[in-house]
């Protein structure tokens, strides 16, 4: 009986098949293109070593237990209830992967597999892990109603052969002698067997012993890897993809190709520097002393700049000095929000050749549709990948700009996040805004910091004393430690910013009036859409052409529009009126000469305040009206105390941003952040997706779609369109579900007005 590993392509009339063998084969393969073989490592064999701090002469060893781990990874698919799934929809009472393991924990094979020196615990827990479904308490997803497998005798002793082959074995291990070719779940001895191999699991890699934790990640990383390439350019081989899976993969990883600083400078820095010259003040751009000494900062920094101070072309420039001193292929800057990644991919990683290029948040492709207009010289730029080969196919990459979830999630073992880490690997990357990071996010920058080696930028105008003590010991440097050194810094730290005053909303609302009826830009920002809406309704009569209400609350072809309106508006010369929530903390860069706030976190103060006079165009001081809001949430009662002792300090002064920087030590926690577990970096060698991502749960909303949309959303999908402009995030208790939608996708009640979005 032919052994197969994948269910048939058709591929015109033709139908092609890969057996086990093959497939074995072509992900070795793939393996040896991506990292090297025993004597001779590639150069993303090094990096990845030195990525997972293995020193460079455990490269022997990491191979021959990929090897290792690769020619049995699928073993597990040759029994006769996985082959008629590969013909239909037949059950499946255990996983392939599980069988697998269970399959080497047999006492000869095991003694076989020891006896080429390599590590057994490592490839087991490989083998039962590359599908990241590997938690504790293996047989209890099973299925007994199906609980009789035949093990075909024929796939496992070509795997076993191949093995021997692979390891110039004189001996062989014969299956009638090592493997029983019948199994029963539910027989009390099966049960024994998967007990003792979650106990190995559990205590095989205690934490005392770092590097064989370390050696396990790399090896069951590159596993991961190796399969997907071996399996997705394999079968789009003569379809979407026209060269040799060896070539394409050397072409992704070559050497010889690597990420200069005059690339970087050339294709990005100074077609920025150009459009800075364009808009604005049309005046020749200089670079300011700070952001020139950035390229001479260590491979670890935080960059601690007021805003508005160009800390985004300093973050380049510090990469452009990465690549002078090292050899990097990748440069990646990763955001908070979609809108930032898309506003950082729109002007600087857009001016990069569209084959090095890319935005990667989880609605990308819908914002590169029709991004630039005519005539725009990016307008013709084809930045979307192959998506056919999934994450795989932005391999060939080298300039990112992307959410931190993309490229994080792997510490949450998240499949797609994971198929990224050898461009993670071989980058220089720039962490942005870390100031908006929540605890499980924050928990997720210090453990990839600690645990893996790669020049890692941290940026933000200001954060609290206790996180910037925890990124020094993780191996920071502050910069600047003193301001002072740069003068061109420490005129805009000192500046007079700001006129701060406390106030009532009644008189906040007066204020907001005569500020537009004198021409002035008025930026309102509360702490609900709730809110939001309610101040935006109040104001639409007087003000309806140049009113914007903007919060996360609108599908997202609406979002997109009035962000791009936004933008517009406040560059325009005539009087602005806009009304947004926490949003505009990071995804808007604007400057009002009025800000209305309500009480929130002092951090988000601090941030909101940024956006007013936010290029110093107000000698006087931008004003700055704060009243306490009507609710607490979403904050604690804690976070609105702290905030109102906070702004009684600074009420009717004009401040700077080095007097909020000291406030902001005075005011932050003083307290030691809690980390929160990151189970890739666990003692054990489980592998599990753990759902809802690198940041702290949100329980309120979901992703929904309107009623009256739901006629365009299905046709959109037989025309294989994107359907993201149709979603919105709608709370909890205004949904329901919807006939045939995806189990995400709800159906938002409530009323949808286009200039409010969704009013519940």
């Amino acid at each position: 009986m032919t052994i197969l590993a994948k269910k048939g392509i058709a591929v015109g009339n033709v139908t092609i098949q890969k057996t086990l063998l093959e497939h074995t084969q072509d992900v070795l393969n793939a393996s040896f293109s991506l990292f090297g073989k025993e004597h001779e490592p590639k150069h993303l064999g090094e990096k990845w070593l030195s990525f997972f701090k293995i020193h460079e002469t455990e490269f022997f060893n990491f191979s021959q237990n990929l090897k290792a781990a690769i020619v049995f990874h699928d073993i597990g698919k040759s029994n006769d209830q996985f082959q008629k799934a590969l013909q239909g929809n037949a059950p499946q009472s255990l996983r392939h992967e599980f069988l697998g393991g269970w399959i080497l924990s047999q006492e000869l094979c095991r003694k076989f597999i020891e006896s080429q020196g390599i590590d057994f615990h490592i490839i087991r827990a490989s083998v039962m892990g590359h599908h990241l479904k590997l938690k504790k308490g293996i047989l209890n997803s099973s299925d007994y109603d199906n609980p009789l497998i035949k093990i075909l005798a024929n796939g496992v002793q070509d795997i076993l052969d191949l093995f021997s082959s692979e390891f110039n074995s004189k001996e062989s291990c014969l299956l009638n002698h090592a493997i029983p070719q019948r199994i029963n779940i539910k027989e009390e001895k099966i049960a024994l067997d998967f007990d003792s191999i979650e106990k190995e699991l559990r205590r095989s890699f205690p934490a005392q012993e770092p590097q064989k934790l370390r050696l396990l990640r790399a090896v069951r990383t590159a596993l991961i890897l190796a399969d997907a390439a071996g399996s997705g350019l394999a079968r789009e081989m003569n379809q979407s993809v026209d060269v040799p899976m060896t070539r394409w993969i050397d072409n992704a990883f070559d050497k010889n190709n690597l990420l200069s600083k005059e690339k970087i400078e050339y294709d990005v820095i100074a077609p920025r520097c150009t459009q800075i010259e364009t808009t604005g003040e049309k005046k020749p751009f200089l670079f300011s002393e700070f952001q020139l000494a950035s390229s001479t900062l260590p491979d670890r920094t935080c960059l601690l700049a007021p805003c508005g101070s160009g800390k985004t072309l300093a973050a380049w420039k510090w990469g452009s000095g990465v690549a002078s001193r090292h050899p990097i292929s990748r440069f990646i800057f990763l955001y908070p929000t979609r809108a930032t990644a898309t506003e950082g991919f729109r002007d600087y990683v857009s001016w990069a050749p569209e084959t090095d290029g890319t935005l990667l948040h989880g609605t990308s492709n819908y914002e590169l549709q029709g991004m630039f207009d005519n005539p725009d010289p990016r307008s013709e730029k084809e930045f979307l990948t192959n998506d056919r080969l999934f994450a795989v196919g932005l391999w060939q990459k080298r300039l990112f700009s992307a959410t931190v979830d993309q490229f994080l999630g792997f510490m949450r073992h998240d499949y797609r996040s994971s198929c990224l880490l050898p461009l993670l690997a071989d980058s220089a990357v720039v962490f942005d805004e870390i100031h908006s990071f929540d605890q499980t996010l924050f928990s997720a920058l210090l453990g990839f910091l600690r645990e893996f080696n790669v020049p890692a930028l941290c940026m933000t105008a200001s954060l609290p004393i206790n996180r910037l003590d925890q990124l020094r010991e993780a191996g920071l440097k502050i910069f600047p430690e003193s301001i002072a050194s740069f003068p061109d810094l420490k005129e805009k730290a000192s500046a007079m910013r700001y006129r701060v005053k406390q106030c009532k909303k009644e008189e906040a609302l007066e204020e907001a009036l005569k500020a537009y009826k004198n021409g002035e830009k008025v930026l309102w920002v509360v702490n609900t859409v709730k809110r939001c809406q309610e101040i935006a309704m109040e104001l639409q009569e007087s003000f309806a052409e140049n009113l914007l209400c903007y919060h996360s609350r609108f599908r997202l072809k609406d979002r997109q529009k009035w962000h791009k309106k936004l933008i517009e508006k406040f560059r325009d010369p005539e009087p602005m009126i806009a009304i947004t929530t926490q949003v505009c903390e990071m995804s808007l860069d604007l400057s009002a000469s009025l800000l209305i706030s309500e009480f929130a976190p002092v951090t988000s103060l601090i941030q909101r305040m940024g956006r007013c006079n936010r290029y110093l165009e107000i000698c006087e001081g931008g004003r700055i009206l704060l009243y306490p809001p009507a609710k607490n949430l979403p904050y604690s009662k804690e976070d609105i105390e702290i905030a109102e002792a906070f702004v009684r300090n600074i009420n009717n002064k004009t401040i700077n941003q080095e007097d909020l920087q000291s406030l902001l030590e005075e005011f932050s926690p003083q307290n030691r952040e809690m980390e929160k577990l990151l189970p890739f970096l666990n003692s054990d060698a489980f592998a599990f997706t753990f759902g809802g991502g690198i940041r702290d749960g949100d329980v309120y909303t979901v992703s929904a779609i309107l009623e009256s949309n739901i006629n365009n959303y299905w046709n959109l999908r037989k025309q294989f369109q994107p359907i993201d402009g149709l979603i919105l995030p709608a709370p909890q208790n205004c949904v329901e579900r919807g006939n045939g939608l995806p189990s995400y996708l709800y159906i938002a009640k409530g009323r949808y007005v286009e200039s409010l979005g969704l009013l519940v």
